[in-house]
């Protein structure tokens, strides 16, 4: 999600939507209203990060089934937990409210970028 703001008073104007972007879509991406110069526009790239959930799965021999015909089967002999991805989630303090706003339950356009020394800390209700 890119997020594009007006750094006075950090009203939100407009969102990429999406949680990856090429270096190319970050670089080149750019919102501006009319009434705004280039350097009153912040540009806020909200950072991702995978999720990982811990998964069960299988520990496997190949044993001889039988020994006439020398049959070999993969054969269960324990279990251990491995790391799994489970998609992405926001890298910031303010994830459940980036979450929210991906997935329509509150609208972006009414928040407004929180900045503390110039950098974004988080969102308020206008």
């Amino acid at each position: 999600m890119i997020i594009f703001y007006e750094k006075k008073t950090g009203r939100i104007f407009g969102v990429i939507n999406g949680r990856k972007h090429d270096d190319n879509a970050i670089e080149n991406t750019w919102l501006q209203p009319g009434n705004l110069k280039k350097s009153e526009v912040g540009k806020y790239i909200v950072p991702f990060k995978t999720k990982y959930k811990m998964v069960k799965e299988p520990i496997t021999e190949l044993r001889v089934v039988d020994q006439e015909t020398m049959k070999v089967e993969k054969v269960k002999v324990g279990e251990k937990e491995v790391k799994q991805s489970a998609g992405m989630e926001p890298d910031v303090p303010f994830a459940d409210l980036v979450l929210d706003f991906e997935s329509g339950k509150k609208d972006i356009y009414d928040y407004k970028i929180k900045l503390k020394n110039g950098k974004v800390v988080g969102f308020e209700k206008k």
